[in-house]
């Protein structure tokens, strides 16, 4: 009797085991720089190569857009704005410093005028009114203790000029909730705007009534509350269709007075009586010729101090 035979069972094949490859360590590059901040030079960079680009290769602008010829009008719209904020951030960082005594000082009614003549360009023989303007606003309103802002341009005719800006409180009232800090630098803020805004119209009509300016800032600034102080960013080159002020003709005592009297003439004497005045670029184109300078003030001095019976100072004339 035989043994049966057993079914032979195949193998079970089995996957061979593949030799472990370490895993390639990950490495962190060198960390990025941060974002160099965009400027007005890199927009421009970038609009003169894609219009360079557009010429070279002969392509027509797409229908509907116009050649680029300059910067976007969003980026020009910030460049104007610039001046404004920058002597706003200025008088708002003088106004965040003041504590709150002398907050409670602000009660000096002040006046600024702004003389927007040819002679108040910047460069050449002018005496760049913008720059003056920015750099005495901040150091008078804080000196002062300015509570009230009033203003008035130097034009061809200043009294009857166009060119208008509201009276600004620098110390706005508030209750015991107000924030008066952020009330006092919204209204410096306005100050410094309306200032430019008064400069920039004024720039637009020419001339340089200055006497009429001053007859002007007298009848703005208020009344009965304590003695005003006003800030003159002028030449004092009278020049209108009915007088020029040329120093040839004012050289001795009695062409002075003559002078005088046909310039106050009709007009008046400025109602500034009491007032303290601070003139700023007062005679800078006579300043390198003593010759011209002497008549100059003596004639001012006449007018300002002797008929108008005003205090003059001089800490803000240069």
């Amino acid at each position: 009797m035989t043994r049966p035979t057993p079914a032979v069972v195949p193998a079970r094949m089995t996957r061979p085991t593949l030799p472990l490859v370490p895993a390639r360590p990950v490495t962190t590059g060198p960390a990025l720089a941060s974002a160099r901040p965009v400027t007005t030079g890199d927009v421009q960079q970038t609009v003169n190569l894609r219009t360079n680009t557009e010429k070279a290769m002969n392509v027509p602008h797409p229908p509907g857009r116009p050649p680029v010829t300059g910067l976007p009008r969003r980026y020009r719209r910030f460049l104007r704005a610039v001046p404004a904020l920058a002597l706003a951030a200025s008088l708002a960082a003088v106004a965040g410093c003041s504590s709150s005594a002398e907050a409670d000082d602000l009660r000096t009614p002040c006046g600024l005028v702004v003389d927007g003549s040819g002679s108040g360009a910047a460069g050449g023989r002018g005496f760049d009114a913008e720059a003056k303007l920015k750099a005495t606003l901040v150091p008078f309103l804080t000196e002062r203790h300015c509570g009230t802002l009033s203003f008035a341009p130097v034009t061809r005719s200043s009294q009857t000029s166009s060119c208008r800006v509201g009276d600004v409180d620098l110390n706005p009232p508030g209750d015991e909730m107000s924030d008066r800090d952020s009330m006092r630098r919204s209204a410096r803020l306005r100050a410094a705007q309306g200032a430019l805004a008064m400069l920039k119209c004024a720039r637009t009509q020419g001339g340089s009534d200055v006497i009429g300016a001053l007859a002007r800032i007298g009848d703005a600034v208020p009344s009965g509350k304590g003695t005003p102080s006003l800030l003159v960013v002028s030449d004092f080159e009278q020049a209108d269709k009915e007088f020029t002020l040329r120093v040839r003709e004012i050289a001795t005592e009695e062409s002075r007075e003559r002078a005088v009297d046909t310039l106050l003439g009709d007009r008046g004497v400025p109602g500034i009586a009491g007032m303290d005045v601070y003139p700023v670029g007062y005679g800078m184109s006579h300043d390198a010729k003593p010759s011209e300078y002497r008549p100059f003030d003596a004639f001012w001095s006449e007018i300002l101090t002797g008929r108008a019976k005003a205090h003059v100072h001089d800490d803000y004339r240069k």
